[in-house]
């Protein structure tokens, strides 16, 4: 320590007075400690940014400190271990992080006499680069969907994603399209069979067009005369001839979506022009050759309507050459955000005004298990854009049901269900799960403590009491 010449007063109570108000008017946390590691002096600040009730620096050493897992490290601890200068973050229970260097003070043998310890808050500037990392993620998602919007606008492909399984499904779906065997797609309501189609078109040789039709859309009567097409006269109304479905999509491919709608009747006749390629209008006599791809998709169980008689199950066989079955997005949450952004952008092509979404929101739409999938996160984007105010589509303006999460209840085990707990055996069985999960969602004792508002010795006892058990 250097003195200059406005620092008059020679006194040692003086002089230690001066030290002890600096101690103690520290915003740094700061904490002496000798060569075993027992607390000798500490101010204010440390406790206040480390949360370690004064109770515990008081009765247990640094060393005892870790060992009962009151904190994740101790920089002093391994200044004690190494004599040389450590330095270390550290979460506390408290909520705050530090930076904590342990000095080690020699004497003229080199052997330690004690160890200085200062713990610095380095809280916001954790929270400011995590809220930079969030917006740079955020940020690589928003310019990932803008490129799968170019490419989606030069190729009229509407397939977004970014997981392992979907890249797969992708990859699987660009083999199968260098064929024109029967195609199956399964999944879900809503998972995006009718894009996965289109793109598979697309990839394919073909020259003709993408005819799609909804097999549960179009009354039994209407479906037949839809699909074959009818002469003149056919039946009344028929004032003139028209081509069907299966005429338009000769040359290039047709989607039947809703396989499992077709009416039993015309399950056969579907087959028939599967297995030979032709197609006779109603009230027609001539008969027609087709050449096109079939691919058809439901979200039904089609080996459980085959056992019910409800489905032919040498259609289903026919139909079921290749197959692909499309994950719902709770089973793969990763394509969400690109989901997200994919229509957000869409809507701001369409209103010509930005808005971007809070991180938090963000979290919330990837919890979310969509059990409409894509075209709900579609409609809730939609909605949200609308609702959003200055700019930034938050949390609460989030439909309800998106917005709350509910925990699973905390089980109790019954080794024996036949022999009934006594009360207080439920009761401390209760305390011996609960103690352990918060355990396991917690960095240390300290915070353990505090979320469950008990001493931090008292913890400690019962855990120990936990594991005699």
């Amino acid at each position: 320590m250097y003195k200059t010449q406005y620092f008059q007063t020679n006194e040692k109570d003086d002089l230690l007075g001066l030290i002890t108000t600096i101690f103690n008017t520290s915003h740094d946390g700061l904490a002496i400690c000798d060569r075993n590691g027992y607390v000798l002096l500490y101010n204010q600040a440390y406790l206040h940014l480390t949360g370690i009730p004064a109770d515990v620096l008081n009765n247990y050493s640094f060393i005892q400190q870790l060992d009962m897992e009151i904190v994740s490290d101790s920089s002093a601890v391994k200044a004690i271990e190494t004599k040389k200068i450590y330095s270390t973050a550290i979460d506390y229970g408290s909520g705050r992080k530090t930076m904590n260097t342990a000095t080690p003070v020699l004497d003229e043998n080199q052997e330690l006499l004690f160890v200085v310890g200062n713990v610095r808050d380095i809280t916001e500037l954790n929270q400011l680069q995590q809220e930079l990392e969030e917006t740079r993620q955020i940020n690589s998602q928003f310019q990932k969907a803008l490129e799968q919007i170019q490419n989606d606008s030069e190729s009229n492909e509407q397939l977004v994603y970014r997981s392992g399984v979907m890249h797969r499904i992708v990859g699987l779906a660009q083999r199968f399209a260098k064929n024109d065997s029967p195609l199956l797609l399964l999944g879900e309501s809503g998972v995006g069979k009718d894009v996965l189609a289109n793109y598979i078109h697309i990839q394919s040789s073909v020259d003709g067009e993408l005819i799609k039709i909804n097999c549960g859309a179009i009354p039994d009567h209407l479906l037949e005369s839809e699909l074959f097409g009818y002469e003149k006269g056919a039946f009344t109304g028929a004032n003139r001839s028209k081509e069907g479905l299966f005429e338009l999509a000769d040359g290039g491919t047709i989607f039947l979506d809703e396989i499992g709608d077709l009416p039993y009747p015309l399950q056969v006749k579907l087959l028939n022009v599967l297995q030979d390629g032709k197609i006779r209008r109603l009230g027609g006599k001539n008969v027609r050759r087709v050449n096109m791809r079939i691919i058809a998709a439901t979200n039904s169980d089609l080996e459980q309507m085959v056992e019910q008689k409800r489905f032919r199950q040498d259609l289903y066989y026919r139909l079921n050459v290749l197959s692909i079955t499309i994950p719902p997005l709770r089973e793969r949450r990763e394509d969400i955000p690109a989901l997200v952004f994919y229509y957000l952008k869409k809507m701001e092509q369409k209103y010509n005004e930005e808005k971007r979404i809070d991180p938090e929101a963000m979290e919330t739409l990837t919890n979310y298990d969509w059990p409409g999938n894509i075209r709900e996160l579609k409609n809730v984007v939609e909605r949200t854009y609308h609702m959003c105010e200055n700019g930034k589509m938050m949390v609460d303006q989030l439909p309800s049901s998106i917005q709350g999460t509910k925990k699973a209840p905390l089980p109790l085990t019954m080794e024996n269900p036949d022999k009934p707990l006594s009360l207080k055996e439920a009761v401390q069985q209760f305390e011996t799960e609960y103690i352990n999960r918060m355990l396991t969602q917690t960095k240390t004792m300290q915070e353990c403590a505090d979320k469950l508002k008990v001493n931090i010795s008292t913890l400690v006892r019962k855990k120990r009491s936990t594991k005699r058990n």
